[in-house]
Protein backbone atom coordinates (compact mmCIF):
# COMPACT_ATOMS: atom_id res chain seq x y z
CA UNK A 1 0.00 0.00 0.00
CA UNK A 2 1.32 3.20 -0.77
CA UNK A 3 1.53 6.14 1.84
CA UNK A 4 1.35 9.53 1.40
CA UNK A 5 4.98 11.05 0.86
CA UNK A 6 6.52 11.84 4.31
CA UNK A 7 6.79 15.71 4.67
CA UNK A 8 4.19 16.77 2.29
CA UNK A 9 2.52 19.73 4.88
CA UNK A 10 -1.07 18.47 4.65
CA UNK A 11 -3.71 21.61 3.64
CA UNK A 12 -4.88 23.47 6.65
CA UNK A 13 -8.71 22.82 6.77
CA UNK A 14 -10.65 26.15 7.31
CA UNK A 15 -12.94 25.98 10.20
CA UNK A 16 -14.53 29.27 9.56
CA UNK A 17 -16.47 28.02 6.32
CA UNK A 18 -17.75 25.18 7.60
CA UNK A 19 -21.64 25.21 7.75
CA UNK A 20 -22.04 25.07 11.56
CA UNK A 21 -19.16 27.49 12.07
CA UNK A 22 -20.05 30.44 14.22
CA UNK A 23 -18.43 32.84 11.51
CA UNK A 24 -20.50 31.13 8.55
CA UNK A 25 -21.54 34.01 6.63
CA UNK A 26 -23.28 32.73 3.40
CA UNK A 27 -25.27 29.40 4.48
CA UNK A 28 -27.53 28.28 1.08
CA UNK A 29 -28.03 31.94 0.34
CA UNK A 30 -28.75 33.43 3.29
CA UNK A 31 -26.58 35.99 5.02
CA UNK A 32 -25.85 35.65 8.74
CA UNK A 33 -25.15 38.71 10.97
CA UNK A 34 -21.66 38.10 12.89
CA UNK A 35 -22.06 36.89 16.53
CA UNK A 36 -21.09 39.33 19.18
CA UNK A 37 -17.59 40.19 19.61
CA UNK A 38 -16.33 39.51 15.60
CA UNK A 39 -18.04 42.99 14.17
CA UNK A 40 -14.62 44.57 13.52
CA UNK A 41 -13.43 41.23 11.56
CA UNK A 42 -12.82 41.43 8.08
CA UNK A 43 -15.59 40.40 6.30
CA UNK A 44 -15.74 36.60 5.37
CA UNK A 45 -15.54 35.17 1.86
CA UNK A 46 -19.09 34.35 0.65
CA UNK A 47 -18.99 30.84 0.17
CA UNK A 48 -21.66 28.25 -1.08
CA UNK A 49 -22.43 25.48 2.35
CA UNK A 50 -21.43 22.77 -0.30
CA UNK A 51 -18.85 22.32 -2.73
CA UNK A 52 -18.94 20.12 -5.79
CA UNK A 53 -16.69 16.47 -5.93
CA UNK A 54 -16.69 13.92 -8.55
CA UNK A 55 -18.75 10.93 -8.59
CA UNK A 56 -17.51 7.68 -9.83
CA UNK A 57 -18.67 4.70 -9.10
CA UNK A 58 -18.29 2.57 -5.27
CA UNK A 59 -15.93 0.42 -3.75
CA UNK A 60 -16.33 -3.28 -2.69
CA UNK A 61 -17.80 -2.37 0.27
CA UNK A 62 -20.10 0.11 -1.24
CA UNK A 63 -18.53 3.05 0.02
CA UNK A 64 -16.88 5.85 -2.07
CA UNK A 65 -13.99 7.44 -0.99
CA UNK A 66 -15.52 11.13 -1.19
CA UNK A 67 -14.04 14.08 0.01
CA UNK A 68 -15.86 15.65 3.33
CA UNK A 69 -17.03 19.54 2.79
CA UNK A 70 -14.16 20.71 4.92
CA UNK A 71 -11.71 19.26 2.17
CA UNK A 72 -13.34 20.39 -0.77
CA UNK A 73 -13.62 24.13 0.96
CA UNK A 74 -9.73 24.02 1.71
CA UNK A 75 -9.24 22.94 -1.54
CA UNK A 76 -10.76 25.35 -3.11
CA UNK A 77 -9.33 28.66 -0.81
CA UNK A 78 -5.83 27.05 -1.46
CA UNK A 79 -6.50 27.24 -5.33
CA UNK A 80 -8.12 30.23 -4.95
CA UNK A 81 -11.13 29.09 -7.00
CA UNK A 82 -9.29 28.71 -9.93
CA UNK A 83 -8.85 25.71 -12.07
CA UNK A 84 -5.32 23.87 -11.66
CA UNK A 85 -4.72 22.72 -15.25
CA UNK A 86 -2.17 25.15 -16.37
CA UNK A 87 -4.00 25.37 -20.11
CA UNK A 88 -7.24 26.86 -18.51
CA UNK A 89 -6.76 28.46 -14.94
CA UNK A 90 -10.68 29.36 -15.52
CA UNK A 91 -12.07 31.33 -12.53
CA UNK A 92 -14.69 29.16 -10.81
CA UNK A 93 -16.61 31.32 -8.49
CA UNK A 94 -18.87 34.23 -9.40
CA UNK A 95 -22.31 36.18 -8.66
CA UNK A 96 -25.48 33.91 -9.46
CA UNK A 97 -28.56 35.63 -10.88
CA UNK A 98 -30.02 36.85 -7.58
CA UNK A 99 -28.21 39.21 -5.35
CA UNK A 100 -27.74 36.81 -2.76
CA UNK A 101 -26.85 34.01 -4.88
CA UNK A 102 -23.24 32.56 -5.61
CA UNK A 103 -22.60 30.53 -8.79
CA UNK A 104 -19.77 27.85 -8.50
CA UNK A 105 -18.51 25.84 -11.20
CA UNK A 106 -15.32 23.85 -9.91
CA UNK A 107 -15.27 20.52 -8.57
CA UNK A 108 -12.89 18.61 -6.35
CA UNK A 109 -11.51 16.11 -8.00
CA UNK A 110 -10.15 12.75 -7.22
CA UNK A 111 -6.03 11.86 -8.72
CA UNK A 112 -6.78 8.65 -7.55
CA UNK A 113 -10.24 7.22 -8.36
CA UNK A 114 -12.55 7.62 -5.33
CA UNK A 115 -13.51 3.41 -6.51
CA UNK A 116 -11.49 1.07 -8.19
CA UNK A 117 -13.24 1.54 -11.74
CA UNK A 118 -12.80 4.68 -11.65
CA UNK A 119 -10.04 6.67 -13.52
CA UNK A 120 -6.52 6.35 -12.80
CA UNK A 121 -7.50 3.12 -10.40
CA UNK A 122 -6.91 3.44 -7.01
CA UNK A 123 -3.03 3.43 -7.07
CA UNK A 124 -2.74 1.10 -3.95
CA UNK A 125 -3.94 3.67 -1.58
CA UNK A 126 -6.47 3.11 1.41
CA UNK A 127 -10.43 4.48 0.94
CA UNK A 128 -8.91 6.90 3.85
CA UNK A 129 -6.00 7.76 1.96
CA UNK A 130 -8.23 8.27 -1.01
CA UNK A 131 -10.57 10.83 0.36
CA UNK A 132 -7.65 12.72 1.69
CA UNK A 133 -6.85 16.21 0.57
CA UNK A 134 -3.74 15.20 -0.92
CA UNK A 135 -5.57 13.06 -3.56
CA UNK A 136 -7.47 15.88 -4.34
CA UNK A 137 -6.82 18.83 -7.29
CA UNK A 138 -9.53 21.53 -7.98
CA UNK A 139 -10.55 21.87 -11.27
CA UNK A 140 -13.46 23.76 -13.61
CA UNK A 141 -15.98 21.11 -14.84
CA UNK A 142 -15.47 21.30 -18.26
CA UNK A 143 -11.39 19.75 -17.02
CA UNK A 144 -12.75 17.36 -14.53
CA UNK A 145 -14.75 15.84 -17.41
CA UNK A 146 -11.47 16.47 -19.20
CA UNK A 147 -8.77 14.20 -17.09
CA UNK A 148 -11.68 11.66 -16.88
CA UNK A 149 -12.00 10.64 -20.43
CA UNK A 150 -10.87 7.11 -21.73
CA UNK A 151 -10.17 5.94 -17.77
CA UNK A 152 -8.18 9.01 -17.28
CA UNK A 153 -5.14 7.42 -19.46
CA UNK A 154 -3.93 10.53 -20.71
CA UNK A 155 -3.94 12.63 -16.86
CA UNK A 156 -1.68 10.54 -15.04
CA UNK A 157 -1.87 11.36 -11.14
CA UNK A 158 1.88 12.24 -11.06
CA UNK A 159 0.56 14.54 -14.17
CA UNK A 160 -2.11 16.54 -12.25
CA UNK A 161 0.14 16.04 -9.03
CA UNK A 162 2.45 18.32 -11.16
CA UNK A 163 -0.51 20.79 -12.06
CA UNK A 164 -1.76 21.28 -8.22
CA UNK A 165 1.46 21.70 -7.06
CA UNK A 166 2.68 24.23 -9.60
CA UNK A 167 -0.85 26.29 -9.39
CA UNK A 168 -0.97 26.07 -5.74
CA UNK A 169 2.72 27.54 -5.73
CA UNK A 170 1.84 30.40 -7.88
CA UNK A 171 -1.18 31.29 -5.55
CA UNK A 172 1.13 31.12 -2.71
CA UNK A 173 3.54 33.72 -3.87
CA UNK A 174 0.89 36.11 -5.76
CA UNK A 175 -0.45 36.18 -2.32
CA UNK A 176 2.51 36.82 -0.84
CA UNK A 177 2.57 39.74 -3.03
CA UNK A 178 4.63 38.24 -5.09
CA UNK A 179 3.72 37.91 -9.06
CA UNK A 180 5.20 34.31 -11.21
CA UNK A 181 4.89 34.33 -14.82
CA UNK A 182 3.18 31.26 -15.04
CA UNK A 183 4.36 28.55 -17.73
CA UNK A 184 4.23 24.57 -18.21
CA UNK A 185 6.07 22.74 -20.74
CA UNK A 186 3.08 20.26 -21.13
CA UNK A 187 5.12 17.73 -23.99
CA UNK A 188 7.90 16.80 -26.49
CA UNK A 189 6.97 15.44 -29.85
CA UNK A 190 9.73 13.93 -31.39
CA UNK A 191 8.95 12.94 -35.11
CA UNK A 192 12.45 12.19 -36.68
CA UNK A 193 15.69 11.09 -34.67
CA UNK A 194 18.30 8.86 -36.05
CA UNK A 195 18.63 7.14 -32.40
CA UNK A 196 14.94 6.35 -32.14
CA UNK A 197 12.94 3.77 -34.11
CA UNK A 198 9.66 5.52 -34.05
CA UNK A 199 8.39 8.85 -33.70
CA UNK A 200 7.53 9.36 -29.97
CA UNK A 201 5.85 11.81 -27.75
CA UNK A 202 6.74 12.15 -23.98
CA UNK A 203 4.63 13.94 -21.27
CA UNK A 204 5.67 15.88 -18.53
CA UNK A 205 4.72 16.44 -14.99
CA UNK A 206 6.33 18.73 -12.38
CA UNK A 207 9.07 15.95 -12.01
CA UNK A 208 10.33 13.80 -14.88
CA UNK A 209 12.89 11.16 -14.46
CA UNK A 210 14.45 9.29 -17.33
CA UNK A 211 15.90 6.18 -16.89
CA UNK A 212 17.59 3.55 -19.14
CA UNK A 213 21.54 2.28 -19.81
CA UNK A 214 24.44 4.23 -20.48
CA UNK A 215 24.68 4.64 -24.31
CA UNK A 216 20.58 4.49 -24.90
CA UNK A 217 20.02 8.13 -25.70
CA UNK A 218 19.77 9.88 -22.49
CA UNK A 219 21.62 13.09 -23.14
CA UNK A 220 20.26 13.29 -26.92
CA UNK A 221 16.77 13.54 -25.34
CA UNK A 222 17.49 16.43 -22.86
CA UNK A 223 19.63 18.25 -25.50
CA UNK A 224 16.21 18.13 -27.55
CA UNK A 225 14.70 19.95 -24.55
CA UNK A 226 17.34 22.41 -24.86
CA UNK A 227 17.30 22.99 -28.72
CA UNK A 228 14.86 25.98 -28.71
CA UNK A 229 17.40 27.80 -26.43
CA UNK A 230 20.69 25.92 -27.59
CA UNK A 231 20.37 24.13 -31.15
CA UNK A 232 24.42 23.93 -30.99
CA UNK A 233 24.62 20.51 -29.92
CA UNK A 234 21.69 19.55 -32.37
CA UNK A 235 23.63 20.98 -35.41
CA UNK A 236 26.74 18.94 -34.11
CA UNK A 237 24.59 15.65 -34.10
CA UNK A 238 22.94 16.43 -37.34
CA UNK A 239 26.20 16.86 -38.98
CA UNK A 240 26.79 13.35 -39.27
CA UNK A 241 26.03 11.00 -42.38
CA UNK A 242 21.93 9.95 -41.93
CA UNK A 243 21.44 12.35 -39.54
CA UNK A 244 18.53 14.68 -39.14
CA UNK A 245 16.20 15.94 -36.15
CA UNK A 246 12.69 16.82 -36.52
CA UNK A 247 10.28 17.97 -32.98
CA UNK A 248 7.80 19.79 -31.81
CA UNK A 249 7.63 21.14 -27.93
CA UNK A 250 4.28 22.17 -26.56
CA UNK A 251 3.73 24.15 -23.90
CA UNK A 252 1.17 26.68 -22.18
CA UNK A 253 2.15 30.52 -21.18
CA UNK A 254 -0.92 29.90 -19.92
CA UNK A 255 -2.41 29.57 -23.47
CA UNK A 256 -1.22 26.67 -25.21
CA UNK A 257 1.72 27.25 -27.57
CA UNK A 258 4.01 24.90 -29.82
CA UNK A 259 7.74 25.04 -31.40
CA UNK A 260 9.00 22.96 -34.38
CA UNK A 261 12.39 22.65 -35.37
CA UNK A 262 13.88 20.54 -37.99
CA UNK A 263 17.38 19.74 -38.44
CA UNK A 264 19.23 18.04 -41.49
CA UNK A 265 22.92 18.65 -42.26
CA UNK A 266 23.52 22.10 -41.99
CA UNK A 267 19.75 23.51 -42.55
CA UNK A 268 17.94 24.33 -39.32
CA UNK A 269 14.71 25.56 -39.62
CA UNK A 270 12.22 26.81 -36.36
CA UNK A 271 8.29 27.74 -36.71
CA UNK A 272 6.28 29.29 -33.53
CA UNK A 273 2.81 28.29 -33.57
CA UNK A 274 2.81 27.42 -37.53
CA UNK A 275 4.83 30.56 -38.65
CA UNK A 276 8.40 29.93 -39.97
CA UNK A 277 10.10 32.06 -37.64
CA UNK A 278 14.45 32.39 -37.52
CA UNK A 279 14.44 31.48 -33.90
CA UNK A 280 12.17 31.09 -31.34
CA UNK A 281 12.20 33.38 -28.57
CA UNK A 282 12.90 31.75 -25.42
CA UNK A 283 9.65 30.84 -24.03
CA UNK A 284 10.85 29.17 -21.08
CA UNK A 285 14.20 29.22 -19.42
CA UNK A 286 16.64 26.37 -19.43
CA UNK A 287 19.40 25.92 -16.87
CA UNK A 288 21.22 22.72 -18.29
CA UNK A 289 24.51 21.46 -17.88
CA UNK A 290 26.50 18.94 -19.74
CA UNK A 291 26.56 15.41 -17.87
CA UNK A 292 30.44 15.89 -17.03
CA UNK A 293 30.01 19.70 -15.25
CA UNK A 294 27.12 18.22 -12.99
CA UNK A 295 29.99 15.70 -11.38
CA UNK A 296 32.35 19.30 -10.78
CA UNK A 297 30.13 22.19 -9.94
CA UNK A 298 32.85 24.94 -9.06
CA UNK A 299 34.41 25.95 -5.19
CA UNK A 300 35.60 29.30 -7.07
CA UNK A 301 33.16 32.01 -7.43
CA UNK A 302 34.42 32.78 -10.56
CA UNK A 303 33.88 29.57 -12.10
CA UNK A 304 30.86 29.19 -10.80
CA UNK A 305 29.70 32.21 -12.00
CA UNK A 306 31.01 31.13 -15.50
CA UNK A 307 29.49 27.82 -15.37
CA UNK A 308 25.50 28.96 -14.67
CA UNK A 309 26.02 32.11 -16.44
CA UNK A 310 26.09 34.40 -13.49
CA UNK A 311 28.04 38.04 -13.32
CA UNK A 312 29.97 37.05 -10.32
CA UNK A 313 28.45 39.48 -7.91
CA UNK A 314 24.89 37.73 -9.15
CA UNK A 315 26.60 34.37 -8.59
CA UNK A 316 27.96 35.97 -5.07
CA UNK A 317 24.11 36.83 -3.96
CA UNK A 318 22.51 33.57 -5.29
CA UNK A 319 24.95 31.46 -3.12
CA UNK A 320 24.50 33.39 -0.16
CA UNK A 321 21.16 32.87 -0.36
CA UNK A 322 21.17 29.19 -1.06
CA UNK A 323 19.57 28.84 2.47
CA UNK A 324 16.51 30.87 2.26
CA UNK A 325 15.20 30.23 -0.89
CA UNK A 326 15.99 26.71 -0.91
CA UNK A 327 14.94 25.81 2.50
CA UNK A 328 16.78 22.40 2.52
CA UNK A 329 19.84 20.65 3.98
CA UNK A 330 22.15 23.39 3.51
CA UNK A 331 21.95 25.66 6.27
CA UNK A 332 24.96 28.08 6.34
CA UNK A 333 26.59 29.04 2.95
CA UNK A 334 29.65 32.08 3.25
CA UNK A 335 32.74 32.89 0.85
CA UNK A 336 36.27 32.94 2.07
CA UNK A 337 38.96 33.99 -0.22
CA UNK A 338 36.89 34.06 -3.45
CA UNK A 339 35.55 29.93 -2.80
CA UNK A 340 32.53 28.72 -1.48
CA UNK A 341 32.23 26.98 2.41
CA UNK A 342 28.96 25.96 3.56
CA UNK A 343 27.49 24.13 6.55
CA UNK A 344 24.63 21.54 5.51
CA UNK A 345 22.69 18.68 7.79
CA UNK A 346 23.29 15.09 6.65
CA UNK A 347 21.55 12.83 8.70
CA UNK A 348 21.83 13.75 12.60
CA UNK A 349 25.22 14.69 11.33
CA UNK A 350 25.90 18.67 10.39
CA UNK A 351 28.78 18.78 7.96
CA UNK A 352 31.03 21.33 6.67
CA UNK A 353 31.79 21.83 3.05
CA UNK A 354 34.86 23.57 3.06
CA UNK A 355 37.87 21.58 2.20
CA UNK A 356 40.73 22.26 -0.48
CA UNK A 357 38.69 20.54 -3.48
CA UNK A 358 37.72 22.65 -6.56
CA UNK A 359 34.11 21.24 -6.67
CA UNK A 360 31.39 21.09 -4.03
CA UNK A 361 29.97 17.91 -2.61
CA UNK A 362 27.18 17.16 -4.46
CA UNK A 363 24.40 18.04 -1.73
CA UNK A 364 25.72 21.66 -1.78
CA UNK A 365 26.37 21.91 -5.85
CA UNK A 366 22.33 20.24 -6.28
CA UNK A 367 21.16 23.14 -3.83
CA UNK A 368 23.05 26.02 -5.44
CA UNK A 369 21.28 25.01 -8.64
CA UNK A 370 17.98 24.84 -6.97
CA UNK A 371 18.69 28.19 -6.10
CA UNK A 372 19.09 29.52 -9.84
CA UNK A 373 16.46 27.71 -11.15
CA UNK A 374 14.03 29.05 -8.19
CA UNK A 375 15.12 32.56 -9.21
CA UNK A 376 14.82 32.17 -12.85
CA UNK A 377 11.08 30.73 -11.99
CA UNK A 378 9.97 33.77 -10.25
CA UNK A 379 10.50 35.95 -13.73
CA UNK A 380 9.33 33.37 -16.30
CA UNK A 381 8.95 29.65 -16.51
CA UNK A 382 11.83 27.42 -16.05
CA UNK A 383 13.12 23.87 -16.68
CA UNK A 384 16.11 22.02 -15.09
CA UNK A 385 17.87 19.29 -16.66
CA UNK A 386 19.43 17.28 -14.71
CA UNK A 387 21.76 14.55 -16.68
CA UNK A 388 22.74 11.61 -14.17
CA UNK A 389 20.89 12.34 -11.06
CA UNK A 390 20.82 9.33 -8.91
CA UNK A 391 24.28 8.01 -10.35
CA UNK A 392 27.88 9.23 -8.98
CA UNK A 393 27.32 12.44 -9.23
CA UNK A 394 24.53 12.85 -6.77
CA UNK A 395 24.81 9.54 -4.84
CA UNK A 396 22.20 11.10 -1.95
CA UNK A 397 19.41 9.45 -3.04
CA UNK A 398 16.78 10.85 -0.38
CA UNK A 399 17.80 14.41 -0.61
CA UNK A 400 17.91 15.15 -4.25
CA UNK A 401 14.57 13.45 -5.02
CA UNK A 402 12.85 15.10 -2.14
CA UNK A 403 14.46 18.38 -2.82
CA UNK A 404 13.31 18.62 -6.19
CA UNK A 405 9.70 17.28 -5.54
CA UNK A 406 8.85 19.41 -2.75
CA UNK A 407 5.79 21.32 -3.91
CA UNK A 408 7.43 24.12 -3.23
CA UNK A 409 9.14 24.16 -6.26
CA UNK A 410 7.95 26.45 -9.13
CA UNK A 411 9.85 24.92 -12.24
CA UNK A 412 9.59 21.75 -13.68
CA UNK A 413 12.61 18.89 -13.95
CA UNK A 414 13.66 16.24 -15.84
CA UNK A 415 16.70 14.26 -14.69
CA UNK A 416 18.17 10.67 -16.22
CA UNK A 417 19.58 8.30 -14.30
CA UNK A 418 21.26 4.48 -15.22
CA UNK A 419 19.87 3.38 -11.77
CA UNK A 420 16.86 1.28 -13.00
CA UNK A 421 16.37 0.18 -9.34
CA UNK A 422 15.34 3.50 -7.62
CA UNK A 423 12.52 4.06 -5.86
CA UNK A 424 10.52 7.45 -6.56
CA UNK A 425 7.86 9.22 -4.67
CA UNK A 426 4.35 9.18 -6.85
CA UNK A 427 4.91 13.09 -8.17
CA UNK A 428 7.65 12.17 -10.57
CA UNK A 429 6.70 10.83 -14.16
CA UNK A 430 9.04 8.26 -15.56
CA UNK A 431 9.89 7.26 -18.67
CA UNK A 432 12.50 4.77 -19.82
CA UNK A 433 14.89 4.63 -23.09
CA UNK A 434 15.58 0.79 -23.89
CA UNK A 435 17.55 -0.55 -26.95
CA UNK A 436 15.27 -2.26 -29.59
CA UNK A 437 14.63 -5.77 -28.54
CA UNK A 438 12.94 -6.62 -32.21
CA UNK A 439 16.21 -6.41 -33.89
CA UNK A 440 19.00 -7.15 -31.89
CA UNK A 441 21.68 -8.34 -34.36
CA UNK A 442 21.57 -4.96 -36.42
CA UNK A 443 24.67 -2.94 -36.84
CA UNK A 444 22.54 -0.11 -35.35
CA UNK A 445 20.63 -0.28 -32.42
CA UNK A 446 17.66 1.79 -32.09
CA UNK A 447 15.92 3.14 -28.61
CA UNK A 448 12.40 3.12 -28.09
CA UNK A 449 11.08 5.30 -24.65
CA UNK A 450 8.20 4.59 -23.01
CA UNK A 451 6.11 6.10 -20.30
CA UNK A 452 5.33 4.00 -17.11
CA UNK A 453 1.76 3.18 -16.76
CA UNK A 454 -0.07 4.86 -13.52
CA UNK A 455 0.16 3.12 -10.40
CA UNK A 456 -2.99 1.30 -10.86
Amino acid sequence: MREPRQGLQRPHAVDQFSPASEQGRFLIGQFREPPPGLTEQPPATVLPSRIEGDAVGHDQSGRRADFSERTKRTLALRSAFRCSNPGCGALTIGPGTAATDVELTGTASHIYAAAPNGPRGTGGLSHSQRSDALNAIWLCAQCARLVDTNAGNAYPASLLRGWRDLHETRIRMEHGGTSRPFGWIHSIEIHDDVWLREPTTVRFSRCNMILGANGVGKTHFLSLLSALASPSTIMERVSRPNSRVHASINWYDPQPRCAEFRAEGDQLRFSADGVEVPFVSQPYRIIHLPHDRWHHVPRRLDDLAATVGLDEWAARKLVLSVPEIVRGAVKRVWIQEDRLRAEYVSGSQVIKDQGSHHSLRSTVGLEVLVALAETYARTQPTLLLVDGLHSGVYPDFRHSSELLSSPARGFQTVATSTRSDISLDPEWTVSRITHDSDFPNLERRWARVVQDEPDI
